[in-house]
């Protein structure tokens, strides 16, 4: 795979990920960057991404969102962005695959 092509460019993008997909991107983002990512991003796509996360993690991202609603646009911005550059990351590892024009979670990053 090429390095040099973006398969993750607005927050939207994430619509294209399974579960499992989307649970790896929680996984390794961190609470505080998740939280202002979803004060920015789509709600239906931050709802399927709460709906991987476990009830601890979930509550304390709600918590952080509740914290860090007035922070400037900048920074939620770069959240998203953060978040992107997490997605791509784990498709180069193999944790996440592109089939057709959906992105799915692999196991330990095998592929099938």
């Amino acid at each position: 795979m090429s390095t040099d092509v973006t398969h993750f460019s607005k927050f939207q993008d994430l619509t294209y990920l399974d579960n499992l997909a989307l649970f790896y991107v929680c996984n390794e983002t961190p609470p505080a960057t998740l939280a202002l990512a979803f004060l920015h991003g789509d709600p239906k796509v931050v709802g399927s991404m709460l709906g991987v996360l476990d009830g601890k993690r979930r509550e304390y991202v709600h918590s952080l969102m509740a914290s860090q609603k007035d922070v400037d646009l900048e920074k939620k911005e770069s959240a998203v962005s953060g978040l992107l550059i997490i997605a791509e990351g784990l498709l180069s590892r193999n944790l996440i695959e592109k089939r057709g024009n959906f992105y799915y979670g692999t196991e330990n990053g095998n592929k099938p």
